[in-house]
């Protein structure tokens, strides 16, 4: 071990075989043979890992803080009845995230005032990086009295964030500083990876649940940490030591006031070459330490932007309002918790009859406008597994959609972590704009006449087959716009609130589609060519600004298929 003592990297030949592979060197912390030799390891950060061992650890790993009442698992006072210190409507817990890449900083921080019975007091504070504790700073000390634990407190929240404790507090008053944390505001509540089912509990979950049959099943899926812990690993936001999945709407906002701040800034950039770079570094750094991620990167071009800022940021919105809705569901399962999740969605979900024309006119639609899913040199066709009609109080009323113009029935794509939310509040517009599918038309909610484009977005991985699509009413409104590139200024779109629909490379066989029912169109025919082959969409795409112009239908419950693509569905419905 010479070589390690003058400080040269001693790796395992892996290094060498996947740095060639993937025609780049790969990190060496990942590849540590010391590492590997020592009893205990050095501690491996996530984000120095092979991706694919990052990903196995964070779907194996429990969450240790899992809310603004949570005692931070490590400490293990939670075992002695510990609970977090309640002072003038104050919970002292605090967590922290701060990013600065060109420093090599990806750091999270937690602090906390615990308090066991005899009114034992307890201070914990933790800092350092994901997956490498035996690094970290940590100290847990018992303190003989309240105040000097509060001011102790509060002198460790001002060393570590160079603000004062209170105003944060109490009015959320903060300013960055340079080389300083960053609050991650934690809402009060369980977040999904602690409160959700885990594999264990979802049998029994649902053998107790007193709901139909197949709507308990589909409650089953919605309330397993699975869903949701694969969703936040593949978006990179998946920390352990932070409830990203249990913050508060003022954080979500911040968040959204940055994200959209920086577009502006970008579109209206003149500057190009190092100055054009220091913008998005600075934004990268920002955004990385609001939104603490095991794989920050830097920015680089308004795709990206589309996919780990503004997806991701919607995407760990709609798992906050899963995690309210599914509360805790880590102790017993007898008193059926699945039926107390359904009835907070304040939805009425039912199995649609296999033999009803509606059935088959819904297999018919996904059928003919399906195209396979791609996976290097696999193709996957999806069969029909259940369709579910499903009436909420958050989306218009029937009768009021009956009453406009330009009614489409429309595949939306969605993620199952984003089911619950888009149940409980309705579709909500994308949260801005970029010159990217998905995000094109700007402030909108976008569907699509294809259930490719629909599946395509739906489908997550291949050991994760199963998956939804949903079917909703739009009307497009008495003028609609057709576009076939993104347009320079949605502004104006947004403020007419004017239907848009964008052209893209392939369409539906127009001489095929028809009537449903109340003037309700259906585009439903073989997916063909268009003229349009310079489109940057796939397929047409659908922009509505008005939530109450969409009304969710139909939930497609899929399981994607590796085929040679033929159509298959459950009890042969739809063959032809």
């Amino acid at each position: 071990m010479k070589k390690k003592e003058r400080g040269i990297p001693v790796v395992r030949e892996a290094w060498l075989i996947d740095s060639i592979e993937k025609q780049e060197p790969q990190p060496l912390e990942a590849y540590d043979l010391v590492s590997d030799l020592s009893e205990a390891g050095k501690g491996i950060p996530w984000d120095k890992q092979d991706p694919r061992e990052e990903a196995i650890e964070s779907l194996s790993a429990e969450l240790k803080l899992y809310g603004k009442r949570g005692v931070y698992k490590d400490t293990k006072l939670q075992e002695q009845g510990g609970k977090i210190f309640e002072k003038d409507g104050i919970l002292y817990n605090c967590a922290f995230s701060l990013c600065d890449q060109g420093r090599g900083l990806n750091d999270y921080c937690v602090m906390q005032l615990i308090v066991v019975p005899e009114n034992r007091l307890h201070l914990y504070f933790k800092k350092g990086r994901v997956g490498d504790d035996p690094n970290a700073e940590e100290r847990l000390e018992e303190l003989d009295n309240e105040d000097n634990a509060v001011k102790e407190f509060v002198r460790l929240f001002e060393e570590v964030t160079g603000n004062e404790f209170e105003p944060w507090e109490r009015e959320k008053k903060f300013q960055k500083r340079p080389l300083k944390f960053y609050p991650i505001d934690m809402d009060d509540g369980f977040e999904v990876r602690h409160g959700a089912l885990g594999l264990r509990q979802l049998g029994i979950a649902a053998t107790h649940c007193k709901l139909e049959p197949q709507v308990a099943n589909f409650m089953k899926v919605m309330c397993s940490q699975e869903i949701y812990k694969y969703a936040l690993m593949e978006m990179g936001y998946d920390c352990p030591d932070l409830p990203i999945g249990m913050v508060t709407n003022l954080h979500l906002k911040r968040c959204e006031e940055v994200l959209l701040e920086f577009i502006e800034k970008v579109k209206s950039l003149k500057e190009t070459g190092p100055k054009a770079e220091a913008v998005w570094t600075d934004f990268s750094q920002r955004w990385f330490t609001l939104m603490h991620s095991t794989r920050p990167f830097i920015f680089r071009d308004y795709q990206e932007i589309a996919e780990h800022a503004a997806a991701a940021l919607e995407g760990v919105r709609d798992i906050t309002v899963a995690s309210h809705l599914i509360g805790d569901m880590s102790g017993s399962t007898i008193d059926d918790p699945l039926s107390e999740s359904y009835n907070k969605l304040g939805c009425s979900i039912s199995p649609l009859d296999k033999d009803s024309d509606d059935y088959d006119m819904i297999v018919k639609y996904l059928e003919k406008t399906y195209d396979p899913v791609k996976v290097g040199d696999l193709e996957y066709g999806v069969s029909v597994q259940n369709i579910f009609v499903v009436e909420s109080s958050a989306f218009p009323p029937y009768e009021e959609i009956q009453k406009l113009p330009n009614k489409v029935l429309l595949w939306c794509g969605s993620r199952s972590s984003n089911l619950l939310r888009h149940l409980h509040k309705g579709f909500l517009p994308a949260i801005c704009s970029l010159p990217v599918p998905g995000y094109m038309f700007g402030k909108a909610i976008v569907c699509s006449d294809a259930a490719a484009e629909a599946a395509r977005y739906g489908f997550t991985a291949l050991d994760r087959p199963e998956g939804f699509l949903v079917l909703a009413i739009a009307s497009l409104g008495n003028e609609i716009t057709q576009l076939k590139s993104p347009p320079e200024d949605t502004t104006s779109l947004e403020e007419k609130k004017v239907g848009v629909k964008g052209l893209g490379k392939k369409k539906t066989n127009e001489s095929e589609h028809f009537v449903w029912k109340d003037d309700i169109k259906v585009p439903c025919g073989q997916i063909v060519a268009s003229e349009h082959q310079d489109s940057p969409l796939e397929y047409n795409e659908y922009a509505v600004y008005d939530p109450k112009q969409v009304r969710i239908s139909f939930l497609v419950a899929v399981k994607y298929e590796e085929k040679d693509v033929e159509f298959d569905t459950v009890e042969g419905k739809g063959q032809e």
